[in-house]
């Protein structure tokens, strides 16, 4: 253990110590008494450790250790003290965005390679295209680099620069500098029209541009010939509360219930109730959780299901059922406090226990609410999809395949993507609809026996699915692009079809959940 985390529990254990006549006088002394001597007691504690530990301690630690000390014996996880680079961290985080170039990037025959310059970005701007290689950076050989080595070099503070040694071809070289600035990264992400006009989009993360993201893509889905919607929240970590009623809002009538918060402030006991008209009225739609999808996110598919506007389709959600609050501190450090737990319009709290304190919840022990029309939805423990559907565990197969790679999994990965590379210098794909040829697979397979990676021939042709999807998508990325690369990943994912295949077969939103 860090030593100095010895001594902020040191700090706390004197300090319960100290405190036992203390506690007693609490029921008996007014709060500012009280408060007053819970200082002059934590304060005679950091003296002592301050002058007598057996090696110097550096006291702003020690107090920057003490207040974590205090939030962690909370046991909430969502409370916290922010250092000024945790809030910093946190406060890009909601506006997604961080400071470097623009550059998507992998490694390509040893070398780091452009797979995208993300749009509007430094990298955009300068003209550097997907395939580009990148040889040099600031003088520097960039032969061997990884990906992360590369990320690292990209980022920094606004206003610095970063030059570049480029190769497009085997003939143009090109020298580029590039100006590092704030990189907005988009929270909608692989929107398409499936079969049938279903329209599909992944939203990432509820940041401050979420709900703006959202209308501009649903309305482009529609425009291009979308008649339902797969709105993917799987993953989706949340973000801001704001944003997801936000969202909810878009799909909700006016008047309606979105989400609602309780907690001892009477300021933070809101309800949230939609104030526009619904934008895509009549407009069928699924949407897709799993144990990733947390906190806004949850607002979103709890409030779509409670009203009856949605069908929800996955796995149980994560279970963040609390709100916080930033509040800023003197020394340019913030406080994240719980300080309110919100319920879906039906009022089911979801908060779900840390799975070491608590079992799974079982779906026994669980509330029944009932929605208008009749549909049983439940409380606790994360929201509960209409449809189970998804694996729950990783496939045997894959298991095995990766666990006889062990420690080589990053060189199988850079094995794949040296053939598909290979694949598409050879005119191996036309189109971004081709379908991998076996002959692929054995390729991948011969150059994994040259690069000394072991797994078993029975392991390897029973994994066939999962190589030929894998390689295939590492193919269409580099000769087509990311967004191509995105929609393969789509149209191969089984619950994505499955959703499609129900939106397809319902006219309005009541026949899809008539279905359930």
């Amino acid at each position: 253990m860090n030593r100095l985390r010895i001594i902020g529990s040191a700090v706390v254990i004197l300090a319960a110590a100290y405190a036992g006549g203390w506690l007693v006088q609490r029921l008996v002394r007014g709060r500012d008494a009280t408060e007053r001597d819970g200082a002059l007691l934590l304060q005679a504690v950091m003296h002592r450790v301050r002058q007598s530990y057996v090696e110097p301690v550096d006291e702003e630690r020690l107090w920057e250790l003490a207040m974590n000390g205090m939030v962690t014996e909370l046991g909430d996880p969502n409370t916290a003290y922010l250092t000024p680079d945790r809030l910093e961290r946190l406060t890009r985080t909601a506006s997604n965005s961080y400071l470097g170039v623009g550059l998507q990037v992998d490694v390509r025959d040893g070398w780091v390679t452009v797979s995208q310059p993300r749009p509007g970005s430094p990298a955009e701007r300068a003209g550097l295209q997907t395939g580009d290689r990148l040889v040099e950076i600031d003088g520097k050989s960039m032969r061997g680099w990884t990906v992360e080595e590369a990320r690292i070099a990209f980022r920094g503070p606004p206003g610095t620069s970063v030059a570049l040694g480029v190769e497009r071809g085997a003939s143009t070289r090109l020298n580029v500098t590039l100006e590092r600035a704030a990189i907005l990264l988009s929270a909608v992400t692989r929107a398409t029209v499936l079969e049938g006009g279903v329209g599909y989009l992944a939203v990432t993360t509820f940041s401050d541009s979420t709900e703006a993201e959202l209308i501009h893509t649903v309305d482009s889905l529609r425009n291009a010939g979308a008649r339902s919607l797969v709105l993917d929240l799987r993953g989706n970590p949340g973000g801001l509360l704001a944003q997801g009623v936000g969202v909810a809002d878009l799909f909700l009538p006016d008047g309606k219930l979105i989400v609602s918060t309780k907690g001892r402030v009477e300021s933070v006991n809101t309800s949230y109730v939609d104030s526009t008209a619904e934008r895509w009225s009549g407009l069928p739609l699924v949407v897709l959780v799993n144990h990733g999808t947390a906190s806004a996110a949850e607002i979103v598919a709890g409030a779509l299901q409670d009203h009856d506007r949605a069908l929800v389709m996955g796995r149980r959600t994560y279970g963040k059922g609390s709100a916080q609050a930033i509040y800023n501190l003197e020394n340019g450090a913030a406080l994240s406090l719980t300080n309110a737990r919100w319920y879906t319009p039906l009022g089911r709290g979801i908060e779900y226990p840390p799975e070491d304190e608590q079992p799974l919840i079982d779906a026994a022990e669980r509330a029944v609410f009932r929605t208008a029309s009749g549909r049983k939805v439940y409380g606790g423990g994360g929201i509960v999809p209409d449809v189970a559907l998804g694996d729950s565990a990783v496939d045997p197969a894959e298991r095995r395949f990766y666990a006889q790679l062990g420690r080589e999994v990053p060189a199988f990965r850079q094995v794949m993507r040296d053939l598909a590379s290979s694949l598409v210098r050879e005119g191996a794909v036309r189109d971004s609809l081709f379908v991998p040829a076996p002959e692929w697979r054995a390729r991948l397979r011969r150059q994994m026996e040259r690069q000394k990676l072991y797994v078993d021939v029975v392991t390897f042709d029973l994994s066939a699915d999962m190589l030929d999807r894998l390689l295939g998508n590492e193919v269409a990325r580099i000769a087509f692009g990311v967004p191509y690369a995105q929609r393969r990943l789509v149209r191969s994912d089984k619950v994505v079809q499955e959703a499609a295949t129900r939106l397809r077969r319902a006219a309005t939103p009541r026949a899809l959940l008539s279905e359930e």
